[in-house]
């Protein structure tokens, strides 16, 4: 009998043991259930050298094009220098095209031709005498031959400085100018290539977010393609919920929702970004108080959380504002 009376007692007391347990347990958030996920991106040298210096570290927000790390660009810096020079020559030269000849050198050719024309008319005199005494015996053949020589001479000479000097008055040649032309900007080019390839020397981020992890260090060997930190956007989370089909008529990309988690007691807004176009089984790290497969859809929720209050791996909980 008294066997059967502390039996009966530890029974009591071991059901009022578990309904104080279930009613110390929180209760279970309303909506949909998920995991709170940054979208990662790893940040990675596009060119090999050493690294000269490491500006963030792990924690450290920054904003879009912010520097990260920097290889030593000191042979690059050459290169941009050289091709930097190439390209005022190669301007220079297409100036000098472009304003033509001088006035002090039209006016030196024109000279020049005064000078050979002088000469000719001399030498046109003297061949007019040599041929009339040739003629009449006085003087050897010999001498006619010299003056006609030097006539011819002075024509040529005469005629090569008129064109010269028709060049400077005509200035540059179109042929010319096209290619002094084409000659900047093939330099042009090559110098905007080769700092291009300088920047390559400077690991920026595309936008802005904090730096979660790093790998690298001042000093060492970066390859190419090496990982060098991993970032994230941690103000803008997304929580990728499971809805059941029978529950996902109504729900549209951009509608409002709110999301709560154990994290912390805030309540934060948030929109539907992605709708899943297959359904799936609902995943093994649902807390579902139902232990059984029920057919779902994968909708993303982002999340708006500009205090970064809540953390990757969080459990979360949306409600969609239908």
């Amino acid at each position: 009998m008294v066997n059967k009376f502390w039996a009966k007692l530890l029974r009591h007391l071991a059901l009022a043991q578990a309904l104080w347990g279930c009613a110390r347990l929180p209760a279970t958030p309303e909506g949909y259930q998920g995991i709170v996920e940054y979208d990662e991106r790893l940040l990675a040298f596009e060119v090999a050298g050493r690294i000269e210096r490491v500006v963030l570290a792990r924690g450290d927000r920054f904003a879009a094009g912010a520097l990260l790390a920097e290889v030593d660009a000191t042979l690059q810096r050459l290169v941009c220098e050289s091709r930097r020079a190439e390209l005022e020559v190669a301007e220079a030269e297409l100036a000098l095209l472009l304003a033509g000849s001088r006035r002090e050198d039209i006016a030196a050719a024109a000279a020049q031709v005064e000078a050979s024309a002088a000469s000719e008319d001399l030498a046109r005199k003297s061949y007019e005498r040599a041929r009339s005494l040739s003629a009449s015996g006085s003087v050897p053949r010999e001498e006619l031959d010299r003056a006609t020589a030097d006539l011819a001479r002075f024509t040529s000479e005469k005629k090569a400085l008129q064109e010269h000097l028709g060049l400077l008055r005509r200035g540059s040649r179109r042929e010319e100018l096209l290619r002094a032309r084409a000659r900047v900007a093939q330099a042009r080019s090559t110098l905007r290539m080769e700092e291009e390839r300088l920047d390559r020397h400077r690991l920026r981020a595309q936008s802005g977010g904090e730096v979660l992890d790093l790998s690298v260090e001042a000093g060492e060997l970066a390859s190419v393609g090496s990982a060098a930190a991993l970032v994230a956007d941690t103000t803008h989370p997304r929580a990728e919920v499971f809805v059941p089909q029978g529950e996902l008529d109504g729900i549209r990309i951009g509608m409002p929702a709110r999301v709560r988690s154990d994290a912390s007691k805030r309540v934060f807004a948030g929109k539907v970004e992605h709708i899943a176009a297959t359904t799936e089984f609902t995943p093994k790290f649902l807390f579902s108080p139902r232990e059984r497969p029920n057919l779902v859809v994968r909708v993303r929720v982002r999340i708006d959380d500009p205090g970064r209050r809540l953390h990757a791996g969080v459990p979360a909980f949306v409600s969609l504002r239908r």
